[in-house]
């Protein structure tokens, strides 16, 4: 099917975008998800799809939610990272109060964003 083709360019164009931004070598992502450096590479080409679990394993390999890969990364940064709320639910109540205490210290110590004034 030709739109099965397209989409598997277009998604695998993202996975090597994100990829690249991460300046992570197709090995390493490949190893990170537990995939072949050959199957990577046929993903990142379109020359081949992925199943659920490929998906998963990518995301998760490039800290990413499935809509950023399948859909595209949102032009609105107002939005929050999935990938960083899927971290925060996978804590435990005690955890994600300390994580939770981590973050409000970095961000009292982050200058200013000059986009907010």
């Amino acid at each position: 099917m030709a739109s099965d083709n397209r989409l598997n360019q277009e998604i695998g164009l993202r996975v090597r975008h994100m990829r690249e931004q991460q300046t992570l070598s197709r090995e390493r992502l490949a190893e990170q998800a537990e995939i072949s450096t050959q199957f990577l590479a046929d993903i990142e080409t379109g020359r081949k799809g992925m199943t659920v679990q490929t998906l998963r394993k990518l995301t998760t390999a490039l800290h990413c939610s499935s809509d950023d890969l399948v859909f595209g990364q949102s032009e609105d940064t107002t939005t929050v990272n999935p990938a960083l709320v899927y971290k925060m639910l996978s804590l435990s109540p005690d955890q994600a109060g300390l994580a939770g205490d981590i973050l409000n210290l970095v961000l009292k110590a982050l200058p200013p964003d000059s986009k907010a004034e």
